[in-house]
C-alpha cells in the first residue's frame, strides 16, 4: 500500500471521525428519524441494521448532507456541523459514500470516473498522465487490477463497485458510507469487497457498512446500530452478539425458526421438463410437482437465471420440451406462459418485477388486467377491490393504492411482484432470488409465502445463491454446472458440502 493510504492506526486521534447524537428526521406526516446516536473511529467498520423502511438509508443521507436533520447533532472530526450543511460540506471534511444504484457516467472510462469533477490539472488544462498514475496507485491500494481505459459500461458490476471506492479514495475521505454494496453481486465477488474493507479498516478509514446480508457484518465489522422504525433500538461491539439476537433486534421478535416445515408434495406433475438446451444450457430437464418446492442452485454464468426466463418464453430455446399440467407447449412466449399458468419472479426486481411508472394498485393487478375489462375499459372498482383483497392477504404495509411502487421497501415490492401473480391464478412460481436486497423480517414472511403456496398445491422452482435457503425451502435441489445439471439432491444429501461441492464442480 502507499504510504498515503497506510495510516499508523496507533496515532489515529481520540475523536471520532463521526459522531452522531439524538439524530431526528421528520417528513410530512412521518416521523423517519427519531433520537438516533453513534460514532466511528478511525480503523472501524460500523454497521447500520434494519429491516427495510427502518431508517438506515435516511440516517446516512443526513449523515453526507443530502437530508438536513430535523433535531440533533452530527459532528465530523469533532465539528459540529450546521443543520443545514451540504454534501458538498461533508466531501470537504471528508465523508464519501458508495451507494448500491451505481453513480458512474457509463460512456466514460474507468479514469475519467474516479476523477470526474475533481480533475488533476496542470495550470489550465487536465493533467491526464497524473490522473492515470494516480488512477492506478488508487486500484493497487484496493488490491484489484482492471483495465484504465475502459468504459465503465463494459465493466462487471462488482468492477464498476471498485471504481466508486476509488473514487472515494480519490477525494481522500476519512468515512466511507457503503450503502448495500454487495446486494446484486455474487459471493466470490462479495470476497474480494471483504478483503478491500479489511485493507481500508487497516488504513484507518472509518466505515459505515449497510447490509441485509447477516454473516457479512459478522465477517467485517466491528460495532452496530439497530433501527426499527426510524428508531435507535440499541448500540454495541458485534464481538459480543449472536445471530439469533441480531435478528430478534432487527425484527422486533424472536423468529424460533428461520424456514417453515417442508411439506410433502402431490405426485402430480405441473411442471416436466426434457433436454432443455439453449445457448445457456445443455439438457436440462426437471420436473416440479403440486405442492412442492424445486431449488436450483449454480454459480453465476451456470444458466439458472436463462434456464427460468425459457421456461417463461423470454429466452431462445435450441431444443427441448415443455410440459405444463399434462400439455406439452410449443413457440411459448410470456403472453402463452401466463395463459398456461406460469409466473415469473426476477432478480432484478426493480427493473424487470414492478413497472416504476405505476402505482402499487396497478402493479398488483397488472397480470390480472382482462379480469377487470369490458372490452377497451377496465373498471377501476373491481381492479381495486381485488388488489386491496390480494394485498391485505400478503400483509402488505402501504398508505394507498395510488403511491407509486417504488417509495415502498424492497421486501413490500416483492411482495407485490409475487401479488400480481397470485391475482393472475398463478400455479407456478418461477422465482429468482427472491429474497435478493431484502431484510431478514421480510425474508420470513416470503419464506412462509412460499409455504402457503405450496400447501395451496402450487408449484415454485427457486433459484437462490444462499445454499442455506435452498436446504430450508426445497424439496430437492437441481445443481447447475456450466449450463448442465450436474447433480439432484434430496433427502439425507441434501446438506451445505453435498451442495457446494456440486456448485464449484468438485
Amino acid at each position: 500500500m502507499t504510504a498515503e493510504l497506510a495510516t499508523d492506526r496507533r496515532a489515529a486521534p481520540a475523536v471520532p471521525i463521526l459522531e452522531v447524537r439524538e439524530l431526528s428526521k421528520s417528513f410530512p406526516g412521518v416521523d423517519a428519524l427519531k433520537r438516533v446516536s453513534f460514532t466511528v473511529g478511525a480503523g472501524e467498520c460500523h454497521a447500520l441494521v434494519g429491516e427495510n423502511g427502518a431508517g438506515k438509508s435516511t440516517l446516512c443521507k443526513c449523515v453526507i448532507g443530502e437530508y438536513s436533520r430535523t433535531s440533533g447533532e452530527v459532528l465530523i472530526g469533532g465539528e459540529v456541523m450546521s443543520p443545514h450543511f451540504d454534501v458538498a460540506d461533508s466531501q470537504k471534511r471528508g465523508i464519501a459514500a458508495v451507494h448500491q444504484e451505481l453513480q458512474l457516467a457509463p460512456e466514460l472510462t474507468v479514469v475519467e470516473n474516479i476523477f470526474m469533477g475533481k480533475y488533476l490539472t496542470r495550470g489550465p488544462f487536465v493533467d491526464r498522465a497524473a490522473q492515470r498514475a494516480r488512477a492506478a496507485e488508487l486500484l493497487d491500494d484496493l488490491g484489484v487490477t482492471m483495465p484504465l481505459n475502459a468504459r465503465v459500461k463494459d465493466l462487471r458490476t462488482v468492477e464498476k463497485q471498485f471504481v466508486q471506492l476509488a473514487r472515494a479514495l480519490a477525494s481522500d475521505a476519512s468515512l466511507i458510507v457503503l450503502d448495500e454494496l454487495t446486494a446484486v453481486l455474487p459471493e466470490e465477488d462479495i470476497e474480494k469487497i471483504m478483503a478491500i474493507i479489511s485493507r481500508l479498516k487497516a488504513a484507518g478509514k472509518g466505515i459505515i457498512y449497510i447490509s441485509h446480508r447477516l454473516d457479512e457484518i459478522f465477517e467485517i465489522c466491528d460495532t452496530y446500530t439497530v433501527l426499527r422504525d426510524g428508531e435507535h433500538v440499541e448500540n454495541g461491539n458485534v464481538a459480543g452478539l449472536t445471530k439469533d439476537r441480531l435478528v430478534e433486534l432487527v425484527a422486533g421478535r424472536p423468529l424460533d425458526s428461520v424456514f417453515p416445515p417442508i411439506a410433502s408434495p402431490q405426485p402430480v406433475p405441473l411442471l416436466e421438463v426434457s433436454e432443455l438446451t439453449s445457448d445457456s444450457f445443455t439438457d436440462v430437464g426437471l420436473t416440479v410437482n403440486a405442492g412442492e418446492v424445486v431449488g436450483v442452485a449454480g454459480l453465476v454464468g451456470a444458466g439458472k437465471t436463462e434456464l427460468l426466463r425459457a421456461l417463461f418464453g423470454d429466452y431462445a430455446l435450441e431444443k427441448g420440451t415443455i410440459t405444463v399440467k399434462g400439455k406439452r407447449l410449443t413457440r411459448l412466449t410470456p403472453r402463452k406462459a401466463i395463459a398456461h399458468g406460469l409466473g415469473y419472479i426476477p432478480d432484478d426486481r426493480k427493473s424487470l418485477g414492478v413497472n416504476g411508472a405505476l402505482s402499487v394498485g396497478r402493479n398488483a393487478s397488472l397480470s390480472a388486467i382482462r379480469k377487470f375489462s369490458t372490452g377497451p375499459f377496465v373498471s377501476r372498482r373491481q381492479e381495486n377491490t381485488a388488489a386491496r383483497a390480494i394485498l391485505a392477504k400478503l400483509g402488505l404495509k402501504y398508505r394507498s393504492l395510488t403511491q407509486r411502487i417504488l417509495s415502498l421497501s424492497g421486501g413490500n415490492q416483492q411482495k407485490v411482484v409475487i401479488a400480481k401473480w397470485l391475482l393472475a391464478d398463478t400455479d407456478i412460481f418461477l422465482m429468482d432470488e427472491p429474497t435478493r436486497g431484502i431484510d431478514v423480517g421480510a425474508k420470513s414472511a416470503i419464506y412462509e409465502l412460499i409455504t402457503e403456496l405450496t400447501a395451496a398445491g402450487k408449484a415454485v422452482l427457486l433459484v437462490s445463491p444462499e445454499v442455506e435457503e435452498l436446504i430450508g425451502l426445497s424439496n430437492r435441489v437441481y445443481i447447475l454446472y456450466e449450463g448442465k445439471v450436474r447433480d439432484v439432491v434430496t433427502g439425507a444429501r441434501k446438506d451445505q458440502p453435498t451442495i457446494t461441492a456440486g456448485i464449484l464442480g468438485i
